[in-house]
Order: structure tokens, then C-alpha cells, then sequence
């Protein structure tokens, strides 16, 4: 597009050139002639002028066009998008120590879950060791995130990486031991969450800081993809340990992956662009402005709701149920396993289809997406066939992950960045804030009302909850980054149109 300076100054110029030379600058009385030709070569330059202002006016229009088509259009032939923040070697090295750290959360869970069906049998006990791993999270994720912006990312990352590794290595030596009681497994999985609740918030600061906000979405679906498709390779091997040699190895493996990850975090500059304490203020000071920034932003309440609401009744019921189903009545781990292993495959194919996929209004993109999380709890009802249920493992997955990037990137991008770990602070502590109350009634209320009619209830609640909140306005109102950069510069080209048309006349 033709700048709008140099072109009003060519104009002026031309003016000057037919009705405002001086006179000493041509023969006293004129030369008809030398006036003629001057001109001549005068109305050509407004002619060459308005021919490329109006070629400039038109390739804006079409190019405004082309980005209001593309809204939600999936980005063909773009397989090197996808891979581009691997270019940038900082967040290369962060890419690789949280690959391998996710290889080790995923054998965790299912370790631990056995764990205590083997020490125990109850499926109470399990909902008590699975919410000892959210608590801390819910108790300490604004107290996180207000480090997260405070301090240096990659020292609160450091730290709690290593707080991680001291507790699942402790957790792993008893296991192995023989000797683990429910308590112990309850306190080593507390001070685990807490490290969680100091490194989670922080991590999404971060990533903003190595990937830049142009390659945000692209950065945020690598990393899920990575985590998914780590996920596979973790869950067949818990499956294999914990049948063969038992859940003490592999939460000992998950511990030496937070090693793994603190090493590469430790290799990233101490001082990055974009990750600047802020000034003035205490940590009290700066939970207040992380839950001010939520305030201002009714699409984030909605979603934060929605969360929390499917978090208590769809998703932790049957993070507890899940492997109790499994145990009773699919074979025990192996079934489980499976299904974890589909939930992860849907995993990776969610990452790629969220760095791919432009939705223009991704909150309802988002959300709808997580009706594919309703086939999942209403198949463990039944129960299905372990077939049935790995393809609803697989929607469960790719709902999960499609979900997660456009919330993280909708944050990342409307959000100001000095603010990004303490409102990711606050969306976490809402949407999982209820989730202990999920887990720790789940087993409970199985056992009165029994295991059938609650997963039904699950199913139910997920399809209800999602269409009562894509019934909110504000949740259709926010857009695309590049979606509203593209209105803006749509108004800037109708302007240039308008100088051209009526410099032609």
C-alpha cells in the first residue's frame, strides 16, 4: 500500500510545480513551451500516482477479505507453522525438558491409582491420594502466580522442578520399600501439588516470553501434542510396570524426569525479554491485580464457570471411578491403560488441529469442543467394551487439548503480558477449585447411589452445562488476534480509497 505521506507530498509538490513556482524560478513572462511540457510531466505523476494508489486500495481490499474468509479456516499446507517456535533454541530446550517431564506425569497417576487399589482396595482412598495432588494447586496457584510475574520465571520453575523431584523420589522409595501407608502418599503428594501450583502459572508466562506472540498457538499446540503423544509411550509403560515389577518404578522414573526438565530450564538466559519483575507492590498486591485483569473480562467468568462446573461433576468422578470400573470389570491396569493410551493418541490429534485451526471466535470453538467429552463417563456406565470405550477415550483427549490451547492462547494473547501467570493464576484456581469436592465425593456417592448412576450423571452434565454457556454473549464477543488485527487494517485501506478517488476527480 501506497504510504499516505510520501503520496500527499508528491501532490503538494505537483501543485507547487503548476500554480506555485516562484518567479525567479522561470524567465520573467514565461516560456509557453517549457510551461506546457512541465505540465505534461506533471499529470503523468498524478496519473502514475493515482494508478498505484488504486492498485494499493485494491490488493488491501482483497487482502481484507482474504483474512475475513479465512476465520476460521484450517491453515492447509502449513506443516512448518506447526514446527516454527522450534526454531528459537531457548524455547527448543524448554520444548525438550517438558516433553520429558510430561513422559513422567503421565506414568504418575496410573501408578499411583494402583497404588492404593493394591494397598487398600477402597475407592475412597484413591479419591483422597488423587485430591491431595489438586489441593495444593487450589490452596497456592494465586500465591504461584503472583511469584510467576514477580519474580523470574525461570527461578520459580527451577525450584519447584526440584521440589517435585524430592517428593515423587521419597514417594517411589517407599513404594519400593514396602512400607508406604495412605498418609505418607497423601503428604508427599501435598508438597508435589505445591510445587505444581508455583511452576504452572509461571510456565505460561514463559512460553509467551521464548515463542513470541506470533507463534503463541503453534508454541501452546507443540507443547500438547509432546505431552500426548509422551503420554502414549508412559501409559504402556506404567501398564508393564506396574504389572510386572510394580508402581514404586515408575513414579521413581517420573521422578528423575523433573531433573530432566530442571536441567533445561536451568540452560535458558537468566534474563529473558518480556519476563521482568514488576515494580512497587507485594505478592497480596499483585493477586489483587491478576483478579482485577479476570474482572474486566466477562468472556474469562464463562469460561472459568464452565471449567469448574464440569471439573466437579464430569471430570473428576471419573479420574476416580475410571480405574475403579477398570479394575472391577474391564481386567484392571491394562484395560485402563488402554484407554489412557487413546485418551492421549486424541491428545495428539487435538494438538495438531489446534495449531492448525484458526477458529475466529474460539471461545465457542473451545467449548464446543468438549461435548466430545460426554461419550467417555456415559460408556463406563454401561460399562462398554474396552473398544467402545478407546474411541471415547480418543474424543475425550482431543476435546481436552483443542480446549486447553485456545483458553491458554485467549489468555496469552488478550491479556497483558505482565499479568498472563497471574490471571493463568486465577483461571486454574476456578476452574479446579471445586475439584477436590468431586474427588473426594465420588467414591461416597458411588457407594450409595452406585457406580452406574453417577458416570450417567457425568454425561449429562458436560452436554447440559456446555449449551447453557455458549447461551452467554460474551462468550461469541471475543475473537481471534488475527481476526481483529485484520478489521483494524481494514479501516486504514478504505481511507486510502477514498484519497484516491478523490484525488482522480
Amino acid at each position: 500500500m501506497v504510504s499516505r505521506r510520501p503520496y500527499g507530498g508528491r501532490l503538494a509538490v505537483a501543485e507547487r510545480d503548476i500554480d506555485g513556482c516562484h518567479p525567479a524560478a522561470r524567465p520573467d513572462g514565461g516560456d509557453a513551451v517549457a510551461r506546457s511540457a512541465r505540465a505534461r510531466r506533471v499529470s503523468n505523476g498524478i496519473r502514475r500516482t493515482t494508478g498505484a494508489a488504486r492498485l494499493s486500495v485494491a490488493a488491501g481490499r482483497v487482502a481484507s477479505a482474504s483474512h475475513r474468509r479465512a476465520g476460521a479456516r484450517w491453515h492447509s499446507g502449513e506443516g512448518a507453522v506447526i514446527f516454527a517456535p522450534l526454531a528459537i533454541r531457548d524455547f527448543r530446550r524448554y520444548y525438550i525438558g517438558q516433553t520429558a517431564s510430561a513422559f513422567g506425569d503421565s506414568l504418575t497417576p496410573f501408578a499411583m491409582a494402583f497404588a492404593v487399589l493394591h494397598l487398600t482396595g477402597s475407592a475412597v482412598d484413591l479419591g483422597v491420594v488423587v485430591l491431595s495432588t489438586r489441593l495444593p494447586i487450589i490452596v497456592l496457584t494465586l500465591l504461584g502466580g503472583a511469584a510467576g510475574d514477580r519474580f523470574q520465571r525461570r527461578t520459580v520453575m527451577l525450584v519447584a522442578d526440584l521440589v517435585r523431584f524430592v517428593a515423587h523420589g521419597v514417594t517411589a522409595v517407599l513404594l519400593l520399600a514396602g512400607v508406604a501407608e495412605i498418609w505418607m502418599l497423601v503428604v508427599l503428594q501435598l508438597v508435589a501439588g505445591a510445587g505444581s501450583a508455583f511452576f504452572n502459572p509461571a510456565a505460561v508466562g514463559l512460553v509467551g516470553s521464548l515463542a513470541g506472540k506470533e507463534r503463541l498457538q503453534a508454541a501452546n499446540s507443540l507443547i500438547s501434542i509432546s505431552r500426548s503423544a509422551a503420554s502414549i509411550l508412559a501409559l504402556g509403560a506404567a501398564g508393564a510396570l506396574v504389572a510386572l515389577v510394580g508402581s514404586g518404578w515408575a513414579v521413581l522414573i517420573d521422578a528423575l524426569t523433573f531433573l530432566v526438565s530442571a536441567f533445561f530450564i536451568f540452560l535458558l538466559p537468566r534474563a529473558l525479554a518480556g519476563d521482568r519483575p514488576p515494580a512497587g507492590g507485594g505478592l497480596l498486591a499483585s493477586i489483587g491485580g491478576g483478579l482485577s485483569q479476570v474482572g474486566r473480562r466477562p468472556w474469562l467468568w464463562v469460561w472459568i464457570v464452565h471449567s469448574a462446573l464440569t471439573n466437579v461433576i464430569v471430570v473428576s468422578p471419573i479420574l476416580v471411578l475410571g480405574p475403579y470400573v477398570a479394575d472391577l470389570h474391564l481386567g484392571g491396569a491394562p484395560a485402563w491403560s488402554a484407554i489412557g493410551i487413546a485418551y492421549a493418541v486424541g491428545g495428539v490429534a487435538g494438538g495438531v488441529i489446534a495449531a492448525r485451526w484458526r477458529p475466529g471466535r474460539p471461545m465457542v470453538a473451545g467449548m464446543t469442543f468438549f461435548l466430545l467429552m460426554a461419550p467417555l463417563p456415559a460408556l463406563l456406565a454401561v460399562p462398554a467394551a474396552v473398544w467402545a470405550l478407546v474411541l471415547a477415550g480418543v474424543a475425550a483427549g482431543l476435546q481436552l487439548v483443542v480446549h486447553n490451547v485456545l483458553q491458554t492462547t485467549a489468555i496469552q494473547q488478550h491479556v497483558p503480558e505482565g499479568f498472563v501467570a497471574r490471571v493463568t493464576s486465577v483461571a486454574v484456581l476456578g476452574s479446579l477449585v471445586g475439584a477436590p469436592l468431586g474427588m473426594g465425593f465420588a467414591g461416597p456417592v458411588a457407594e450409595a447411589f452406585g457406580t452406574r448412576p453417577v458416570l450417567i450423571a457425568c454425561a449429562v452434565v458436560a452436554v447440559v452445562s456446555t449449551g447453557a454457556a455458549l447461551a452467554v454473549p460474551s462468550v461469541w464477543r471475543i475473537r481471534r488476534e488475527e481476526a481483529r488485527a485484520a478489521s483494524r487494517t481494514a479501516a486504514p485501506s478504505a481511507g486510502s480509497a477514498g484519497a484516491s478517488r478523490s484525488t482522480s476527480l
